[in-house]
């Protein structure tokens, strides 16, 4: 048996919010410390990483875990429907899920478990990273933006005193540098120089979780998978694996 009460939705309906433009089915794990879960998208092209803290709820009853499969499309939906003030209860019983807006009225909404049943995604602790940078949320997305005008990916290149964002068609070519030491770019730890270029389109919608967090951690390496996490201490963390855009 389950059940939670939250006073305020913004942070849960933001991150279901950026998680639902990659996955539209997953399961849910709920734990002691909190509601998590690992799901790649459907082309395996962008893997999230999401957690929720207990402590983000302001009651939280947990029995022992479950895991259970939800449509992220219609839980979504659903969480727009909550106005300012609602608080919201949820709870499992009888293989559904009851969400319960408490506000001027009472709504209550029932949502179907289902069978997410999927490929195993790649465990996310064999990744290897040879740098490792904190990035202001707001400058990034400045940089998909400008790399947008020119082409459809873009190629991120990290030195010990630098990040240059690199988009260029056959005719227009756009670049970004960001010098390191400044409140907007710290490197935290580099091992190498990198390399990688990544879709536009799967980082537009990454970068929609800056609502989330102000900044933006990043582990790369050349030519390899690159990882994005958003985390707000002690409440939340939502990351995200790019495959990296394969050049010819």
């Amino acid at each position: 048996m389950f059940s939670a009460r939250l006073d305020n939705i913004d942070m849960l309906r933001d991150s279901i919010a950026t998680i639902a433009e990659f996955i539209d089915e997953t399961q849910l794990q709920i734990k002691e410390k909190g509601i998590e879960m690992v799901a790649a998208d459907r082309a395996v092209v962008v893997v999230v990483d999401f957690a929720i803290s207990r402590s983000v709820f302001n009651e939280y009853h947990h029995e022992q875990d479950e895991k259970i499969g939800v449509n992220l499309q219609n839980f979504l939906q659903i969480l727009k429907r909550a106005a300012p003030e609602d608080k919201m209860l949820i709870k499992l019983d009888n293989n559904k899920f009851h969400i319960t807006f408490e506000g001027t009225s009472t709504r209550h909404f029932i949502l179907p478990l289902i069978d997410t049943s999927r490929d195993e995604t790649p465990p996310l602790d064999k990744l290897e990273f040879k740098t490792f940078l904190k990035v202001n949320a707001d400058l990034l997305s400045s940089g998909i933006e400008d790399a947008e005008l020119v082409t459809d990916s873009v190629v991120l290149t990290v030195r010990k005193d630098m990040l240059t964002m690199k988009a260029e068609s056959d005719s227009t070519s756009t670049q970004m540098e960001v010098p390191s030491g400044t409140d907007s770019l710290k490197i935290i730890d580099i091992t190498e120089p990198v390399r990688a270029r990544y879709s536009l389109d799967y980082l537009k919608k990454i970068i929609k979780a800056k609502k989330l967090s102000s900044e933006a951690n990043i582990a790369m390496s050349t030519d390899y998978p690159m990882k994005i996490e958003f985390d707000v201490p002690g409440k939340m963390r939502l990351g995200f694996i790019l495959a990296p855009r394969v050049e010819d």
